[in-house]
């Protein structure tokens, strides 16, 4: 131990305190002005904070002060424009479902001053949605030549328009009728429809209303053509005449007038309270037409809101990915850096030249990323048994061996280093990336590998122009290269760059498999309780009490819709493991990628199963059916799943964890940290030392800190939500406004979560995830609600054409904003703005590579460049200096990369590091009491992060520093 420091006492309590220190705290103002007072002073941010009486960051950070929960998203500004805009996001949602509702206030309207849903017991699809007149005569009787009661038979009966049952009224008086209810019935004309021809009531003429008779129905409105047989009229304008005048419905033996407790209340207000075949008008389906624009057009304002909120988070802040391109499709020949940078010198570029800066390639580290992957597997699988685990013993000999194989097999691994086939290609200026970026992207370029040439005097590139350049193998032009703007250092998962396409559709068909395979499982879970439920609901039903016949289903139905909420919970965890075992060649990708699968299974858990199980119109509005399952079922996982943050379930199901931090455990940290003191020269006690700060730092992520954001599975949550309730907002208007509720809760909770529960980002978020949200809601949303449009709507119309050019201007808008890009719908929007969404600064890198720390530059942040000598690969790179590297020098370092490499997968340790808004970068390993008391000179902007922020430089600590972090790891 150094001399004077005070023995090292870890206790668990300050394992549980830390819980505190890691939530979100306003820590950007706060370090702003340490670092200017530092910059006054001439000193070191650490030793401002230790003349201010900070002891560490953990001391620091306790004092800063938190959010207000009220505060607007843009003042989240320093934990990066990620999550300012994921509070954006939902409050798209939340004014997309607002102005639903509104839209749709005139079809409730419309919806509540009718109620014949009864008549769907007797509907049938297929007719509903071919158009053909339900009501038309079909010329057979099926052997029913009269009425009961009556003499008089005919073999024609009903086959055809007649008043078939005026000889019966001629032949009754009023001491003698066999009819239950005699009536101007008897005198109508009608004939035998299909079962399916609607039946509501005449209210004018009762007497002319449908009904429904031995499974067939009188079809009164088919053949009325207001006249009677001249006999009955004759009698009924004799005076005196009192007998079979009255205008009653036909109500004799064989007719059925349906059950009444078969259907839905008409409270739902639904298009069903129409009946089958009886709304007319355009003025419904035309509204769910401009319900498609209007969301269309919200989208688009949102893209551009969205697109100007993130440069106004990132304004006067520069990133390393303002000068970067990747560059896929190169021979894995290609490891001469010089030979790369000069092709794209003269090739980047039409008809000039450029200057690159620098080339950093991905090499190809196939086994060594495999055994990186099994051990921190095996790793992981330690830290969840318990204390005294046999099997522990197990997995780690297997760590040590494959620790071993990583560390032995990495000379002869170097000897057969290779290229990835990506590179990462440094410009100087950022306009000259603009152009590469802009060039390699139009529609020819992808299409036809061709530039775009102008077809008229305007730059328009409406015409193919020369081919574009082929990269050469051994001198002569071969390969075709995709370019796309660069990730930022610190999003590339650089060892799964070179992964092969064929292994990459292997491994996502193996993830999206078994996705599928568990999305049937819980299909056919919630399929079967949906079937229980409703041969329940058929015994309730039979039963004497009322009540219980009333309200029993929907009881039962909350079991289904707890069981889906819950299902869903399960298909997110699978879905982020899955994402995981996925190969992405960046970090942002791969949380999407999770996003797309965990949203993706629970549309189908919740809106597939409902629709498959009452895939009929006749079932949609019968009791226990489509509505009433989907209305409650859409509530619970509305209102459910954005609740789940605020029950910390992660870290309560880390118990276990920290239950295996014994106070023997404790002792042993104490007095291994205490033995060896803060700077071991025994190779084996720093091997030693190291292995407690790494347990240490797992007991402290993995067991004591407070959960992180699942910023995908809240995503998923918000989308799965929003395409339900899009989907069923034509036959259920009011889901709407429980779209709004759920969206709104999920604000607020998820706002509350991040503020005062959650674990606070180590790095801040860019905006990738809610632009890729957004992109898949303008490419679903209003597709989903065109279509729904057609299917729900159509059984409900008389009028098919109403609804079908309704649904084929719907389509035609949602399919054309689907297809074409937004960022070209959103070009028109531009001016609105009064804004550019590009920025107009052309910095040079070699001025801007002093904003940012030296992970954030690509030729330190990829972990085999990062391990060679200054003098090979120098931080700060130099105008007219040769900055290639040569494949010699990175197979030197690959051993001392893989070495490290491995210790870090073994121990889960690589130093905790926290990245500020503006690009600081707090390095929380090194401590105050370490920092040196000499002044540093101001030389050249601060190394930041994430972007510009001018302030002193800070001088590293002194090697004793990283011991007594060790020492005080605990104290704070």
């Amino acid at each position: 131990m150094a001399a004077g420091a005070a023995p090292a006492h870890i206790t668990l309590d300050q394992f549980y305190s830390w819980k505190k220190t890691c939530t979100v705290k306003q820590i950007q103002s706060q370090y702003e002005a340490i670092s200017e007072q530092a910059k006054q002073n001439g000193r070191p941010v650490v030793a401002e904070m230790k003349a201010q009486g900070y002891k560490d960051f953990d001391a620091f950070n306790k004092q800063c002060p938190p959010f207000p929960i009220l505060c607007w998203p843009i003042k989240l500004a320093e934990l990066g424009s990620g999550f300012v805009l994921y509070f954006h996001f939902l409050v798209v949602l939340a004014v997309v479902f607002l102005l639903l509702f509104l839209l749709q206030i005139p079809a409730l309207v419309t919806y509540a001053g009718q109620d014949w849903l009864m008549g769907w017991q007797w509907s049938s699809w297929e007719a509903l949605y071919s158009g053909a007149d339900p009501c038309a005569c079909l010329g057979d009787n099926r052997g029913i030549t009269g009425l009961d009661g009556f003499l008089q038979r005919n073999d024609n009966y009903g086959k055809s328009c007649f008043a078939w049952d005026a000889p019966f009224y001629l032949g009754c008086n009023a001491s003698s009728c066999p009819t239950r209810q005699p009536g101007s019935w008897m005198g109508r004309k009608w004939c035998f429809a299909a079962s399916h021809c609607p039946t509501p009531l005449n209210s004018v003429n009762p007497s002319l209303s449908n009904v429904h008779f031995q499974g067939m129905v009188r079809a009164y409105s088919t053949c009325d053509d207001g006249s009677m047989p001249q006999q009955i009229e004759a009698l009924l304008a004799g005076d005196g005449v009192q007998f079979g005048t009255e205008d009653v419905v036909f109500n004799e033996t064989g007719a059925d007038f349906g059950q009444d407790n078969t259907a839905i209340g008409s409270h739902w207000l639904t298009p069903g309270n129409f009946g089958p075949d009886q709304a007319s008008g355009p003025l419904v389906p035309e509204m769910y037409f401009v319900c498609v624009c209007v969301m269309c057009a919200v989208v688009l304002f949102s893209y551009q809101h969205m697109a100007v909120t993130d440069i106004k988070v990132d304004a006067n802040s520069t990133s390393p990915n303002d000068f970067a391109i990747m560059v896929r499709g190169l021979p894995k020949t290609a490891t001469d850096e010089r030979a790369i940078l000069e092709w794209f010198s003269t090739n980047a570029l039409v008809g000039t030249q450029c200057e690159i800066v620098k080339v950093v390639i991905g090499w190809d580290v196939e086994e060594f990323r495999e055994n990186v992957r099994q051990l921190t597997e095996l790793r992981d699988r330690l830290q969840r048994m318990e204390q005294g685990d046999p099997e522990a013993t197990e997995v780690k000999r297997k760590m040590a061996e494959i620790n071993v194989a990583l560390k032995s097999a990495a000379p002869d691994q170097a000897s057969r280093l290779q290229g990835s086939g990506i590179v990462i290609v440094i410009f100087r200026r950022q306009e000259d990336m603009r152009n590469c970026v802009e060039r390699f992207n139009t529609l020819w370029a992808r299409w036809f590998y061709r530039d775009a040439a102008d077809l008229l005097c305007t730059r328009d590139g409406m015409r193919g122009g020369e081919r574009l350049p082929l990269f050469p193998i051994g001198g002569t032009p071969a390969c075709k290269i995709q370019v796309t703007r660069a990730a930022n250092p610190g999003d590339i998962n650089w060892m799964e760059l070179a992964v092969e396409p064929r292994t990459r559709m292997c491994m996502f068909a193996k993830t999206v498999g078994a996705m599928a395979a568990l999305i049937c499982v819980t299909f056919f879970v919630t399929y079967g309780l949906q079937i229980l439920q409703k041969k329940t609901e058929e015994e309730a039903s039979l039963s004497d009490n009322a009540a219980e016949r009333k309200y029993g289903f929907q009881a039962l139905a909350v079991l289904p819709a707890l069981a889906v909420a819950g299902m869903n919970m399960l298909l997110t965890i699978t879905a982020r493991y899955l994402g995981k075992a996925q190969f992405h060649d960046t970090k942002t990708m791969e949380e999407f990628s999770q996003a797309i699968m965990m949203t993706t299974g629970m549309v189908i858990n919740t809106a597939g199963v409902l629709l498959f199980l009452n895939a009929q119109p006749q079932e949609w509005y019968a009791r226990g059916g489509l509505v009433d399952n989907a209305g409650l079922m859409l509530l619970i996982n509305a209102l459910v799943p954005p609740l789940i943050p605020l029950f910390e379930i992660k870290y309560r199901l880390r118990y276990r964890l920290r239950r295996k931090l014994s106070q023997k455990k404790l002792n042993h940290m104490n007095e291994v940290i205490n033995r060896v003191g803060p700077n071991p020269k025994n190779p084996a006690e720093a091997k030693e030392l190291q292995q407690v700060k790494g347990q240490i730092q797992n007991f402290k992520t993995q067991a004591f800190a407070p959960e992180e954001m699942d910023t995908p599975r809240r995503y998923a949550v918000a989308l799965n939500t929003a395409f339900c309730c899009i989907f069923f907002s034509p036959i259920m208007p009011l889901v709407s406004v429980c779209g709004l509720l759920g969206v709104v809760l999920q604000y607020w909770v998820d706002k509350y979560a991040l503020l005062r529960i959650s674990q606070r980002p180590d790095k801040p978020a860019n905006c990738n995830m809610a632009m890729f949200s957004l992109r898949m809601f303008k490419r679903l949303a209003p597709l989903s609600m065109a279509i729904s449009v057609l299917v729900f709507l159509t059984p409900s119309w008389k009028e098919k054409s109403d609804v079908f050019s309704a649904f084929v201007l719907a389509i035609i808008v949602s399919g054309a904003f689907c297809v074409i890009p937004i960022s070209i719908w959103g070009m028109c929007c531009i001016k609105c703005f009064r804004t550019t969404l590009s920025s107009a600064s052309d910095l040079d890198y070699y001025e801007a590579q002093y904003m940012w720390a030296k992970e954030m530059k690509y030729h330190k942040d990829q972990f085999i460049y990062a391990k060679l000598p200054e003098s090979v690969n120098p931080e700060y790179l130099k105008p007219g200096t040769n900055s290639a590297v040569g494949v010699a020098d990175v197979k030197a370092s690959y051993g001392v990369a893989a070495e490290q490499a491995a210790d870090t997968a073994a121990t889960g340790y690589a130093g905790r590091v926290q990245a500020l808004g503006g690009g600081r970068v707090i390095k929380m390993d090194d401590q105050v009491d370490a920092a040196p008391a000499e002044a540093a000179q101001p030389a050249a902007p601060a190394p930041t992060k994430y972007g510009v922020v001018w302030s002193a430089p800070q001088q590293a600590p002194p090697p004793d520093a990283v011991a007594v972090d060790v020492e005080e790891v605990a104290k704070a």
